[in-house]
């Protein structure tokens, strides 16, 4: 029985001349219902809250750990990328550019900004100073190839002059051709001899 429900009972006995007769009635009355919660239900509710806000709590930790550790994953590769990393230092345009590679097992790169299109005319200029003086110094060590001039433009090179055998004039192309950055020789030399 609910503490909320009201019984009635009623006997009610007739008795009349000749015939007796009983009538029970039995009237069962509710009223509003109060909501009590027992000790057991407040404790299961306390319970699931507090394994609610630890799930979330364990979600969120874990997160900002894995954060932590890609940012640290990716720093650290970076910084081998910076050690393996080739540094390369260019000289003036007089000189050969040096290339300084610190040990790796990887091959340099060589990485060259574009230039204006007024630095690039004297870029080409000044590759050709570069392999005329190359050049020169080359033919120089030949004795043979003195009366043997060289003009270069835009790393074309035009040889005209003199030298006494077509083995002199063939070496002579050879030596040009082998200096880098040369594109073409066109061979205008007079054998004499």
């Amino acid at each position: 029985m609910d503490s909320n429900e009201e019984r009635t009972q009623k006997h009610v006995v007739v008795n009349s001349p000749g015939q007796r007769s009983e009538v029970l009635t039995e009237r069962v009355q509710s009223g509003p219902r109060e909501s009590r919660l027992s000790a057991g239900m407040v404790a299961i509710i306390a319970i699931l809250a507090i394994t609610a806000i630890a799930a979330v709590f364990y979600i969120i930790v874990s997160r900002n750990t894995n954060e932590a550790a890609n940012r640290n994953a990716n720093l650290e590769a970076v910084q081998t990328n910076s050690r393996q990393a080739t540094t390369i230092a260019q000289q003036p345009a007089q000189q050969a550019p040096v290339i300084i590679q610190q040990p790796a097992q990887q091959a340099p790169v060589i990485i060259q900004q574009p230039a204006e299109s007024s630095q690039r005319q004297n870029t080409s200029a000044n590759d050709d100073a570069n392999m005329q003086e190359i050049a020169t110094r080359k033919l120089a060590e030949d004795s043979n190839m003195a009366a043997v001039v060289m003009t270069i433009t835009d790393a074309r090179v035009v040889l005209t002059g003199t030298v006494s055998s077509a083995a002199t004039k063939a070496k002579a192309e050879q030596w040009v051709k082998s200096v880098r950055g040369v594109k073409s020789v066109d061979n205008q030399i007079v054998v004499t001899g």
